[in-house]
């Protein structure tokens, strides 16, 4: 790369300039010493000035794999810029501590003699013998050091997203540089690139983030781009923060994400349901408690009667409303299906999906005694079934209490 920079005529300043020429003036500007946080750049953007001729060429030097020249100089040209203009200078030729790296003469082979590093070898192992033997036998064992205030290892991926009048911050550690690439690319084609600023590391110890791809399709959704919007993934846990926009906006981004993200475990959830529950009065009656149930949404898997990840938050809630209501109410869980399927099939998937949340309400501490499961099928539709809006608002969970 460094040698790619002073082939330009003008050498950093050559190089400035032709990102410049690529409206990526701004981004190039930010990596020379004393302009603050570096700003990213995509395996694209890089390919767009550079050229896939010059970045062949880095690759056969370096041995580097093609499909990973231009994600790998992505990360390191900003760095490289760093340093090259460090103290204010902006070279023109390349500094001899650069070239001395570059124009090494290879270093030449020298003949193998097994007797030249074996005795010397043989020397050290019984050395270490010896300290050994004397270490164990003058040496009491060392206490040993307790582990519980020891730090764990960090091994799961993490990123946070910052929406600020239309100023995206993103931080955070994932595994691989692709993925870095495409959270990044995807944000700078929602937002522009400008816009966009990035501290993401990659730590190849980290698990593979597996809501990458839900993520990257996300954000092209226009609730994403509400000023203030905040989220973390932290693993396969989420923390939404939709308390900065206004109440239907608020809405469409946790129905967004319930959906999207089923797998996760969502922590912020906003639904007028779980707020209502949150203000029931003590001595709160049936109607109260009803109304306040049928506001919330539980989502399960596809053509399952299994609850998603993301919905038991709102389980969690509807649960804590119900161990405070009065004693002696008691309630119906009905399960609800779309149109989609044969009609025993619905009636069947419906029972198992009530019975599965009623099971989750017990598992959250409700008495099994208040609650009653019942499968209604496809019967009773709020909306339209020939529209996937329609079909989604009749696969529900409605519940009486009495």
């Amino acid at each position: 790369m460094a040698g790619y920079i002073f082939k330009q005529s003008g050498g950093v300043s050559g190089l400035l300039q032709k990102f410049d020429n690529a409206g990526l003036g701004d981004i190039a500007k930010s990596w020379t010493a004393g302009n603050g946080t570096l700003r990213s750049i995509d395996a694209n953007q890089i390919r767009s000035v550079i050229g896939n001729e010059a970045l062949e060429e880095m690759g056969q030097k370096s041995g580097v794999k093609q499909g990973l020249v231009a994600t790998y100089a992505a990360s390191a040209l900003p760095l490289l810029v760093r340093s090259l203009t460090s103290g204010g200078a902006m070279p023109a030729t390349m500094p001899a501590s650069f070239a001395g790296l570059i124009n090494a003469a290879p270093r030449r082979k020298k003949s193998f003699h097994l007797w030249r590093w074996l005795l010397p070898l043989l020397a050290l192992l019984a050395l270490a013998y010896c300290g050994w033997q004397k270490r164990n036998l003058l040496t009491p064992p060392p206490v040993a050091t307790p582990t519980a205030s020891l730090a764990p290892a960090v091994t799961v991926p993490s990123l946070s997203f910052k929406n600020t009048g239309g100023k995206v911050d993103l931080s955070g550690a994932v595994s691989t540089a692709a993925e870095k690439a495409g959270a990044i690319g995807a944000l700078a084609g929602v937002f522009g690139q400008k816009n966009v600023t990035a501290n993401v590391a990659v730590n190849p110890d980290l698990a593979p983030a597996t809501w990458m791809d839900s993520l990257k399709a996300v954000v092209s959704a226009p609730a994403v781009k509400a000023d203030g919007l905040a989220f973390k993934f932290n693993g396969d846990k989420l923390d939404l923060d939709t308390s900065k926009l206004p109440t239907d906006v608020r809405t469409q981004v946790s129905e967004l994400f319930q959906n999207r993200f089923s797998n996760v475990e969502i922590a912020g959830l906003y639904q007028p349901g779980l707020e209502a529950l949150g203000e029931l009065q003590p001595g709160f009656g049936a109607n109260d408690l009803t109304k306040a149930l049928n506001q919330t949404s539980i989502t399960f898997t596809n053509n399952s009667d299994a609850i998603s990840t993301s919905s038991l938050a709102v389980v969690a809630g509807a649960a804590k409303a119900i161990k405070a209501a009065p004693s002696g109410m008691k309630i119906d869980v009905g399960g609800y299906t779309d149109s989609n399927g044969p009609d025993a099939a619905n009636l069947a998937l419906s029972e198992r999906r009530a019975k599965a949340v009623v099971a989750a309400l017990v598992a959250n501490g409700v008495s099994a005694g208040q609650l009653k499961a019942t499968g209604h099928g496809e019967s009773n539709p709020v909306a339209d079934n020939s529209t996937e809006a329609g079909r989604a608002a009749n696969r529900r969970t409605v519940y009486t209490v009495y």
